[in-house]
């Protein structure tokens, strides 16, 4: 069989050989992200996720009423309300401080008034057991939203000639947090122990929030002028209808809209066909490649036929050939695949979706591929060495 190996490569066309096996690797990759950002898509924005990624932030409409006092606060009738809407799972109030709050640091030298707000621990995005409070504590734990560092880093830091800090190293900075009210005044260290994907504000723990506020009686609550909503997709027409009409507005941070959502999927669905039509030329690269191949050696291969070797035996020998060509595609396509997903995965991460590495469908239209292509081609060297043999 080492001669009938031998006669095959000299007679094979190494050009068409590693073109076709680019184009299989690069069609094959495209066709498998598309899948993949297609389903990631879906899950985003089709309630099919993580509840960490429904979670939005309500509240109502400004109108010129409050510019004149009127309260934006939701009533307890209105709470009630939307916690009993079937579209939405949970519902947990914002508690702002009453009290006058002030942050300073000697060391940085910078001082600025601050405010704080408090949410039931179930709708904090960060993990830490840091993160809580009891009367008597010095040291106060917070939670910072991760888009005010960066407003920090690259907004004010530069207007103040103050340093500019990495979420690691500021978690570092101790600072003195000063609350007033009432005639009172307490001093606390303040210490950053995360940072919010999901919660543009300060936080602090509830019990710091609940104890503060009763303690130093500055004014009187006005309850909560922002909610925070776990809803089954935020996006439906069904949650977007029920806000209208009353009045609410959504605070949509990094979830995709409708309108933006259609728009990705086209794309995606564009460079899905294009990866398509990559792989189709590819595989048909192949077949022609293998019917040459053949047709070159059709004298070798009839003489050895009339010493005895039979019809499979040249035919598996083509198909390890075939076999060897096609696992380098699929190895490449899966390094590559792994290493774009990965980035995929801690973008996502970064902007606080939680969407695992892959998608089940992407393995399974891998799998189906590699047995339509492989079939295709066996079929086709059974046919071409048949035909050579009549």
């Amino acid at each position: 069989m080492k001669i009938l190996n031998k006669i095959l490569s000299e007679n094979n066309n190494k050009g068409q050989i590693i073109g076709a096996v680019i184009g299989s690797f690069l069609g094959l990759l495209l066709l498998l992200l598309s899948i993949q950002f297609y389903m990631d898509l879906k899950t985003m924005t089709e309630g099919g996720g993580s509840d960490a990624d429904q979670f939005v932030i309500i509240n109502k409409k400004v109108t010129l009423f409050n510019t004149l006092g009127v309260s934006a606060a939701f009533s307890p009738e209105e709470i009630d309300s939307l916690k009993l809407q079937p579209f939405i799972k949970k519902v947990g109030n914002f508690t702002p401080n009453n009290f006058k709050v002030s942050a300073s640091s000697s060391s940085l030298g910078f001082y600025t008034e601050l405010f704080f707000e408090s949410v039931p621990d179930e709708f904090i995005d960060v993990d830490d057991s840091r993160f809580s409070w009891s009367p008597g504590q010095q040291e106060l734990p917070i939670i910072l939203s991760k888009d005010y560092l960066a407003l920090y880093n690259f907004g004010f830091a530069p207007s103040q000639g103050l340093p500019q800090f990495t979420a690691g190293t500021i978690q570092k900075v101790s600072l003195d947090i000063t609350v007033r009210g009432n005639g009172q005044r307490k001093v606390y260290q303040g210490k950053i122990v995360g940072f919010s994907q999901r919660i543009n504000s300060v936080i602090v723990p509830e019990s710091f929030m609940k104890h503060t506020n009763n303690y130093f009686k500055g004014t009187q609550s006005k309850g909560s002028s922002r909610l925070i909503v776990l809803a089954d997709n935020p996006y439906s027409d069904e949650f977007k209808n029920y806000l209208n009409s009353r009045g609410y507005e959504l605070s949509s941070g990094r979830l995709i809209g409708g309108e933006v959502a259609t728009m990705i999927k086209s794309l995606i669905a564009a460079v899905a066909v294009i990866g398509f039509l990559i792989v189709f030329l590819s595989v048909l690269i192949f077949v022609l490649n293998f019917q040459l191949m053949v047709s070159k050696s059709s004298r070798d291969i009839g003489l050895m036929m009339q010493l005895g070797y039979k019809q499979n035996q040249i035919g598996d020998i083509l198909k390890k050939h075939l076999m060897k060509l096609f696992g380098v595609v699929m190895i490449l396509t899966v390094i590559f695949f792994v290493i774009v997903r990965f980035f995929m995965t801690k973008w996502y991460t970064e902007q606080g979706f939680d969407l695992g590495y892959a998608n089940s469908v992407v393995f399974v239209a891998a799998l189906l591929f590699a047995g339509l292509f492989l079939l295709i081609n066996f079929n086709n060297i059974k046919k071409s060495i048949r035909n050579l043999s009549t």
